[in-house]
């Protein structure tokens, strides 16, 4: 999946029942935090849909069947739990206003297990068996390539999250994304290293997918940059020791050390370079998929509090806590029943594209008059960037009321406005975030799309 942007105010509620307020904010995703079983999946109902070419009706039974394609199980179930946590909050939310078209929306979790082998057989499985999906959500960087064509060709909208740059610029005609691609994300690290002044900079990513997608644009960002790429390595997960690389890093003199791993290969790599650079580390650039729990906890029993309070950014999609979307996002979080760890998924700011997606599919379906994909997609783009004359809404039930009144709608949701492209992009801006002593999201800044985009054009 791609890099999880952790947004501005992730903390716990406060006991008065108001939320704290933190400071703070892609490719992606995040590793899951304690709580949300992957095991929840709520009862499948049989889809509604009507094919590819019909309508459903308000007076339509059955429920309608929202497909979170993911890592459910694996070592990367934390992915799973995140994308069903949001999948779970815009349910809530949409049921509330009444449901679709008068029927309830329903999570249905899809294991892709994070391995494109598996993939394939499970998302073909799902689709044959569930009746149809009415719409999709997910389908992350891992397993993108293999399970977007499945769905597309089942004529079912969704929208990823993953960070692929292949599909920067695809014509899939059901492909919606409102993040940007991993190329982008690794730019945004370049683009962070730029702003803090370091002008000697080592670039070192783990050997899977989502650490190795980032890599490219930080490449390229950096012969954009002005300064000097000391380093740029690939090392595999896990090794028990990586104290040669370490050392031909170390021999670069990096003042930044731009660092994408899990957490165990992470806190090996990290506590090597202080032992064999008499005590010191360079902070270290990274993706929001490492502010997690599992990071934090891994690597602080390593490198200390101090260090990781005070020398990592984490990078990835920005969202703004000062919308009222994002407040209305943030009370579905937390009065969600099925979430059993509300800070980490709204820390996330990548997973909250898929509340967005929910709510803007869910959206089409009405204007449509239909759940079926062929019939609603093109409505998509429509709600996403208004008509003149348009309603701005920012919440499902706002929207639903507005098309009930004859109104036409805007949707404007956590992620801002939606400015999807030819090839349904809409990439938007980034941030960076730090680590609090308790482990919890603090934000450092916000660095504009236009400024990652000088650093890769």
């Amino acid at each position: 999946m791609r890099s999880l942007q952790f947004s501005h105010d992730a903390r716990p509620p406060a006991p008065s029942g108001a939320f704290w307020s933190a400071g703070r904010a892609r490719s992606r995703y995040l590793l899951l935090a304690g709580g949300v079983a992957a095991t929840l999946a709520l009862a499948a109902c049989g889809s509604s849909s009507s094919g590819k070419s019909g309508t459903a009706s308000a007076s339509g039974g059955g429920t309608i069947n929202i497909g979170v394609i993911g890592p459910m199980t694996g070592s990367s179930a934390e992915i799973g739990n995140l994308m069903s946590g949001a999948c779970y909050a815009a349910a809530h939310e949409v049921n509330a206003a009444g449901g679709v078209l008068g029927r309830t929306v329903s999570c249905k979790l899809i294991d892709d297990t994070g391995d494109p082998a598996d993939a394939v057989p499970n998302v073909t499985r799902a689709l044959a068996t569930t009746g149809n999906l009415d719409m999709a959500v997910g389908l992350e960087t891992n397993t993108a390539a293999t399970t977007i064509p499945l769905v597309n060709n089942a004529h079912i909208p969704m929208v990823t999250t993953n960070g692929l740059p292949s599909y920067d610029s695809t014509t899939d005609t059901y492909f919606w994304r409102m993040t940007a691609s991993d190329e982008q994300n690794g730019a945004a690290f370049v683009a962070w290293a730029v702003r803090q002044g370091y002008k000697r900079v080592a670039l070192i990513f783990q050997n899977n997918g989502d650490s190795q997608s980032n890599q490219p644009g930080a490449v390229a960002a950096m012969g954009h940059s002005g300064g000097t790429m000391t380093a740029n390595l690939t090392i595999p997960g896990d090794a028990s020791s990586y104290s040669s690389v370490v050392a031909r890093v170390i021999a670069g003199k990096p003042q930044a050390l731009i660092f994408a791993a899990d957490p165990q290969t992470s806190a090996t790599f990290l506590s090597e370079y202080r032992q064999l650079n008499g005590g010191k580390v360079p902070p270290v650039i990274t993706a929001t998929e490492s502010l997690t729990p599992a990071f934090f906890s891994t690597v602080q029993k390593v490198m200390g509090t101090a260090y990781m309070t005070h020398d990592i950014a984490l990078i990835g999609t920005y969202i703004s806590p000062s919308t009222s979307a994002y407040s209305l996002y943030k009370q579905a979080i937390y009065g969600t029943p099925q979430i059993k760890d509300p800070a980490t998924i709204l820390g996330v700011g990548t997973i909250s594209a898929i509340y967005d997606g929910i709510n803007l599919m869910s959206l089409a379906m009405d204007e449509a008059h239909s759940t079926s994909g062929a019939v609603y997609n093109s409505d998509i783009a429509k709600i996403a960037s208004g008509t003149p004359g348009s309603v701005v809404v920012d919440s499902y039930a706002a929207g639903l009321a507005a098309l009930k009144a004859g109104k036409q709608i805007h949707y404007e949701g956590v992620g801002g406005a939606i400015h999807f492209n030819a090839h349904h992009n809409s990439p938007g801006n980034f941030s960076a975030s730090g680590f609090a002593a308790n482990g919890s999201p603090t934000f450092l800044g916000e660095i504009p799309g236009t400024e990652v985009q000088s650093l890769v054009s």
